[in-house]
């Protein structure tokens, strides 16, 4: 809580555009900053027994570290996020939920992360791109930080109707949202997701999954941004 509160004071200070790229620089760092750190376990559960492998390992997290230093340049710069630009946004998602579950699952704690996605997500403006991105990426770093899941689903779904939206969720199987202990605000990552959100004119939420774990929502009007 302390680091959240120190956190909020210099974007206070900052002003709109500094606190607006504190955000994105949390966003982008944050979710990788999580998978390596995973990665790392995952890497010295291996070394001892299977060095090849564990070898392997440090040089897929060496690409994914330089990837993120590319996206924290880019962002100085106003880019948008790397793997968008690469592969679009259902396959950026992808290769994340991929690399942060074998990350997990290495570092001895299973975990098996599925995207869906239906509907034309082609007529998607960037904005909502970008927006779906860092959401589904924090939404997925929390899960895997804090939520001991087994299972999680990212659901991105167009309804196709004209002046409809797009809904995306990312459901999973942990040990649900502490309600009673912790305001569900609180988090630098929740607040920046909820902004995101409805800074796109959106709603956004985070609630107990049926029967157990979290669900975050968000859901976005198409053509905002």
């Amino acid at each position: 809580m302390r680091r959240n509160k120190a956190v909020s004071a210099v974007a206070g200070d900052a002003g709109p555009d500094g606190a607006r790229l504190l955000r994105e620089l949390h966003d982008a760092v944050g979710p990788a900053l999580t998978g390596m750190a995973f990665g790392l376990r995952a890497a010295r559960n291996l070394i001892g027994r299977d060095a090849e492998s564990a070898a392997r390992l440090l040089a897929q997290l060496e690409e994914e570290l330089h990837g993120a230093i590319c996206d924290v340049r880019r962002l100085t710069d106003g880019g948008t996020p790397n793997a968008l630009d690469q592969v679009g946004l259902v396959e950026a998602i992808e290769r994340h939920a991929v690399s942060l579950s074998g990350h997990v699952s290495g570092s001895g704690s299973p975990l098996r992360i599925e995207v869906r996605a239906r509907g034309d997500l082609a007529v998607l403006t960037l904005p909502v791109q970008v927006a779906t991105y860092r959401v589904v990426c924090e939404a997925l770093s929390n899960m895997a930080r804090h939520s001991r899941a087994r299972s999680c689903v990212v659901l991105i779904h167009n309804d196709g109707e004209l002046g409809g939206e797009l809904n995306v969720e990312v459901v999973d199987d942990g040990v649900g949202v502490p309600w009673r202990d912790a305001d569900p605000w609180c988090g630098v990552g929740l607040r920046s997701m909820r902004t995101r959100v409805t800074e796109l004119g959106g709603r956004w939420s985070i609630e107990p999954g049926v029967p157990v774990g979290t669900r975050v929502v968000a859901t976005f009007p198409l053509g905002a941004g």
